[in-house]
């Protein structure tokens, strides 16, 4: 992506992809890390990507809604589907894309690597994890508790201080503050269990 050579220090998170009814991809990434004002600069004079729009705007991040351009080259995301493949998430910084992926099985992952191959687009996998080594959500969590954990995350709320209440938070995901602290609370101790525990007890 282009707008990376005008704010090589930005990293964009995807928070959503959905295709248009003519296939074409689209991008609903959260930006933080670099220089917006040269970042958009960047991103509106990008060949990859079509009509960027900034969709919400924070202290921190900025939330943009990117058209994948039809010529783009180094596109992959059509190949998901092809080999059966699901994105666990995704992320993009001046050194290319970060992703974590579901693949039904090995073949699935080298058909994968041999349609890359095909587009010119370099791939390294640097971890794999059989199917039984994790749960469907990961580390344990469930969906609420994941939904609660990364829109703290993103919104600041475990930042020092704070850039968002609970209350607010709980807000935006319209419940009561007491359901948002006891999902975050338990989310944070799932993680911690998951994490930190299993080392300890190697430890001892």
């Amino acid at each position: 992506m282009g707008a990376f050579e005008r704010a090589p220090e930005m990293r964009l998170d995807v928070e959503q992809t959905i295709t248009t009814e003519s296939g074409r991809p689209v991008l609903f990434v959260w930006a933080d890390g670099g220089d917006f004002d040269a970042f958009e600069a960047g991103l509106h004079n990008d060949e990859t990507v079509v009509d960027p729009t900034l969709m919400e705007s924070l202290p921190e991040q900025r939330l943009y809604r990117v058209y994948v351009a039809d010529d783009a080259d180094t596109t992959v995301f059509p190949t998901d589907a092809e080999v059966g493949a699901s994105r666990l998430d995704a992320s993009f910084t001046v050194d290319g894309l970060h992703t974590r992926m579901r693949f039904p099985d090995r073949d699935a992952l080298r058909c994968y690597r041999q349609r890359c191959a095909e587009r010119d687009v370099e791939m390294f996998v640097h971890r794999i994890y059989r199917g039984d080594t994790t749960d469907e959500n990961g580390y344990g969590l469930s969906p609420k508790q994941r939904q609660v954990l990364s829109l703290a995350a993103k919104r600041g709320y475990f930042e020092v201080p704070r850039e968002i209440s609970l209350t607010e938070l709980a807000d935006e995901l319209d419940i009561s503050a007491q359901s948002t602290s006891e999902r975050l609370r338990r989310g944070v101790d799932q993680l911690v269990s998951a994490t930190l525990a299993p080392e300890s007890n190697l430890d001892s």
